[in-house]
């Protein structure tokens, strides 16, 4: 009886042990930028000033909540029409991510001639909040692009799916950009834009502590220190745990640490921490466990 009762607390040492190990993994997201949280008007600014053709509307998004979108329909016009956001600061982050979710009309039910299914992407970095109605020139340098975005649902009568594309932004090196958004005879609706960056979570393991780490190239070497009551071991190199966090905002593989539990401490479930050897094991001088006290003759110098 004693060892099935035994079986159900072994199994959620299992469950615990293996949440915390994914918890670890997980990238976090820095947010800078998300449309669906605005609760007033975005009052982004049009281009040309004398025909603006991206009006801003109150909508709902799929989960039925109200945001600010942007529309646009002008399947029977060559000309070209820009929508730039507010300045963005981009804190400590060198890349950048851009998430839009939008709608695009089949061109097919509208018949026209100069219909398009697509939009550009651009951003223009500064270091202050500089632009005016005529400055940065619209058009591609100053700006740079990122992409020529393409709908993979467009919306036919009766059917509404909406589109989301994920973009990179980098290497960024000013304090902060606008985006800007071009069309040029399509008919679509920008549902949100949301502008973040990815960031390596703080991390215990192998007896070493890891701050959040922002990374700004494929990877990041993040330097850690020992965890409390542990110590780099008398001999070894004296050097900082360090560990890679990847530009995804993963650790990536193994932190390569020497850091060990101080005599007279003993491993955590997880060696994530030192705890105090029980009394009965550790007793000096009359006798000492290796297990525990590891580096006796050396500390005792």
């Amino acid at each position: 009886m004693e060892g099935q009762r035994s079986r159900p607390s072994s199994s959620c040492g299992l469950l615990v042990l293996l949440l915390r190990l994914l918890t670890c993994c997980v990238a976090e997201e820095e947010l800078l930028m998300n449309t669906k949280l605005e609760t007033s008007d975005l009052r982004w600014t049009n281009h040309p000033p004398e025909d603006p053709q991206w009006e801003e509307l109150s909508g709902l998004d799929d989960e039925a909540n109200s945001v600010r979108t942007y529309e646009i329909c002008t399947p029977d016009s060559l000309s070209s029409y820009w929508l730039r956001t507010r300045w963005i600061p981009r804190g400590a982050a060198t890349t950048l991510y851009v998430e839009m979710r939008f709608t695009m009309v089949d061109c097919a039910s509208l018949n026209t001639r100069h219909c398009k299914e697509t939009f550009n992407l651009y951003y223009y970095q500064s270091d202050s909040d500089e632009a005016t109605p005529t400055h940065p020139a619209w058009m591609e340098n100053p700006y740079v692009k990122v992409s020529t975005v393409a709908a993979d649902h467009l919306m036919k009568r009766g059917v509404r799916r909406s589109n989301v594309k994920l973009l990179r932004l980098a290497p960024l090196v000013g304090a902060g950009l606008y985006l800007a958004f071009q069309s040029q005879g399509a008919c679509m609706a920008l549902l949100s834009v949301r502008v973040f960056y990815r960031k390596c979570p703080p991390l215990r393991s192998a007896f070493a502590a890891f701050p959040e780490t922002v990374p700004h190239s494929l990877v990041e070497q993040a330097q850690g220190v020992c965890v409390e009551n542990a110590v780099t071991p008398p001999g070894e190199q004296s050097q900082p745990p360090s560990m890679l966090c990847g530009e995804d905002g993963q650790w990536v593989g193994q932190p390569t640490s020497s850091c060990a539990c101080r005599p007279g401490y003993v491993a955590g479930e997880t060696n994530v921490r030192c705890r105090v050897c029980p009394s009965r094991e550790w007793d000096p001088p009359l006798t000492f466990s290796l297990r525990f006290l590891p580096f006796f003759p050396v500390w005792g110098v």
